[in-house]
């Protein structure tokens, strides 16, 4: 859904459901840069096409995301940022991984985890470099 708001600059421009979800933001909206405006405004908007089970499930990944430090969060997003750059072939095989990886149960998902924490150093690191050579030879 496009907005016309996206492109407000004032406070008063934003529809009342949009100032409501961007209430914290009120007191600072004159100073945010218009990039920034222009992304609240359209997470406001999206956040209100959402069902409840949507939006609790935003809210659990949300308060995740603020319960991890700032490493970790540093860590998402440089990871976030590879998997960008990385071609069409390379993203859609990674996904097919992801897809077979959700579909293991709970404890299959676990011994995985497990068998890869045990490894050495030595061993994740030939294990990276061989899916390296890997990405690199299918993309």
């Amino acid at each position: 859904m496009f907005s016309f708001t996206l492109y407000a600059q004032k406070w008063e421009a934003l529809s009342q459901e949009q100032q409501h979800t961007l209430n914290q933001f009120k007191s600072e909206w004159p100073e945010l840069p218009q990039a920034q405006k222009q992304q609240l405004i359209a997470g406001a908007d999206h956040w209100h096409q959402l069902d409840n089970k949507q939006k609790k499930i935003a809210l659990m990944r949300l308060n995740r995301w603020k319960a991890m430090s700032p490493a970790e969060r540093k860590n998402i997003r440089q990871r976030y940022q590879r998997f960008k750059n990385l071609n069409p072939r390379q993203k859609a095989r990674l996904w097919r991984l992801h897809q077979r990886f959700k579909k293991l149960s709970p404890e299959q998902r676990q011994k995985l985890r497990k068998r890869f924490e045990n490894l050495t150093p030595q061993q994740k690191k030939r294990l990276r470099k061989r899916a390296e050579k890997r990405n690199k030879a299918n993309g």
